[in-house]
């Protein structure tokens, strides 16, 4: 409609500049009109609706790739320093292929470990210093043990030895108290007044018996014999009176015994020496105390500067590519005294060995991909040779692919697809291919050509035209699509006439 309309205008343009260019027509001249072409009206396409098979395909560019493959990056900006690789170049894992410069960070990682070292020896000087003394104060701790567990042995020594003291204080006790010298006393006395008795009557008889010669001598004997008697009497009564005078002194010393004897049972019972027991926990609490180690700053010390060195070395990672993996550098775009991005690939490594294909794909794409999806290849230098494969991994989170084990690798957003076995050889890093993964399949379904589908506001609808040629507009559900074919789930029937737009 808008060609034609821009024909019809250029047309009356046209004619406006020849009659203005032309002479003025004279009176006897009789203008002749001009004419104006009839517009043409294409005709629109018709299409039928017909029955069959519907089949959604996905269809992507991928490119020939290493099964492993990673790109590599440096985890800072900065300028390059070094490249040791070249494309082609084998490398082993481990190997540092770039390195930015970091002069004044290589400074602060010497320094860090030095004060590591610094840390950790103070924090050993001081942990044998503890141990020595450790050691020390656990002899001490014995030898304290020991002198309380012989204090306490010899108390309990101490205490049945003064029990038996005192025992044997009260047993004296009981004896002298048992024994009166009183009775001894009063016996000696009695025994005293018969010697004197016989004494006086010996006496007499000795002084009667001096008158008569004949009874002289054995009067004599008697008296001598009584005299005796007494004089052992009176011995004995001074005796038996001297014990009566000693025996309250004597009670008095046995009584003192039998307290000096309690008293010492008490002192003895009341335990060994406080002393030693003092003594005993001190020295338990040196050990104690010096159990709980070396002083808390110190290892914190360490723990300060070993964190401030891993730091510094993570930085310095940071400023490394290091090989992941043996393999071949493909891609080099590091280049000495240019400035690098933070996680902007600069090189790439591959394993040698099997390939498959790498494609970067969008979301709409995987969001309809699984990972096992068959699909079918094919080369555009190879025409005629079709080859089969499947996804064997979709990016996170559409599949199990992810971020790289190795610390400078960028994220793999790529989707790899396998070639199946026996397939895929002879085919070199960077081939282009065209890859189809049927999505869905519909057998014996209705469907239209894509172009004979409108859409208006969000309407979709064809324009049905019956056998008399009138023309109606039926709204339609569809279906899958694919790049022919669109299903047709309701709205038409299977041989009507369909309007094109």
């Amino acid at each position: 409609m808008l060609k034609r309309l821009v024909m019809a205008i250029g047309t009356l343009s046209l004619a406006a500049l020849i009659a203005a260019c032309s002479p003025p027509l004279t009176a006897e001249e009789e203008a002749t009109p001009t004419p104006i072409p009839t517009p043409i009206v294409p005709d629109k396409p018709m299409y039928e609706v017909k029955r069959g098979e519907v089949v959604d395909n996905e269809d992507f560019l991928c490119r020939v790739a290493p099964e492993r493959e990673e790109q590599l990056s440096f985890k800072m900006s900065g300028r390059v320093a070094t490249v040791n690789v070249e494309k082609g170049d084998e490398v082993k894992a481990g190997d540092i292929l770039a390195e930015l410069e970091v002069q004044d960070l290589m400074n602060q990682v010497d320094q860090g470990r030095v004060d590591l070292e610094k840390a950790q020896i103070s924090l050993a000087q001081a942990q044998v210093e503890v141990d020595n003394k450790l050691a020390v104060a656990r002899r001490d701790l014995e030898i304290a043990q020991v002198r309380l567990d012989q204090a306490v042995q010899g108390q309990q020594y101490s205490v049945a030895q003064a029990a038996t003291e005192l025992d044997n204080a009260r047993i004296r006790l009981a004896q002298a108290q048992a024994n009166d010298p009183a009775l001894a006393l009063k016996e000696a006395e009695g025994v005293l007044a018969k010697a004197e008795g016989a004494l006086r009557e010996a006496q007499i008889a000795y002084a009667d018996a001096a008158q008569d010669p004949s009874k002289s001598a054995a009067a004599q004997e008697a008296y001598r014999s009584a005299l005796l008697d007494y004089d052992l009497a009176q011995a004995r009564f001074e005796s038996a009176k001297a014990a009566a005078t000693n025996a309250t002194y004597n009670t008095a010393i046995l009584q003192n015994a039998v307290q000096t004897a309690e008293l010492n049972l008490q002192r003895v019972q009341s335990g060994a020496d406080p002393l030693l027991q003092k003594n005993l926990e001190a020295a338990q609490r040196e050990v104690q105390s010096l159990e709980q180690g070396v002083d808390p700053l110190l290892e914190k010390n360490v723990e300060t500067a070993q964190l401030r060195l891993d730091r510094l070395a993570a930085q310095l990672s940071a400023a490394q590519i290091v090989a992941p993996f043996d393999g071949v550098v493909t891609g080099v775009l590091a280049f000495e005294g240019r400035e690098a991005q933070d996680r902007k690939p600069v090189i790439v490594i591959a394993e040698p060995g099997s390939v498959e294909l790498s494609c970067d794909l969008t979301s709409s794409v995987l969001d309809k991909l699984s990972e096992g999806m068959p699909a079918t290849i094919i080369f555009s230098d190879r025409p005629g040779e079709t080859l089969s494969g499947s996804i064997r991994l979709l990016p996170y989170p559409y599949g199990g692919g992810g971020v790289r084990s190795d610390a400078a690798t960028q994220e793999d957003k790529s989707t790899r697809i396998a070639f199946d076995p026996g397939q895929g050889e002879g085919l070199d890093p960077g081939q282009l291919a065209k890859v189809s993964v049927t999505i869905e399949k519909r057998e014996n379904t209705l469907y239209l050509p894509p172009q004979a589908i409108r859409t208006f506001e969000g309407r979709r609808f064809v324009v049905v035209q019956d056998a008399e040629g009138r023309q109606q507009r039926l709204d339609v559900k569809l279906g899958i699509s694919g790049d022919d074919r669109v299903e047709i789930l309701e709205g038409v029937e299977e041989g009507q006439s369909i309007v094109g737009p």
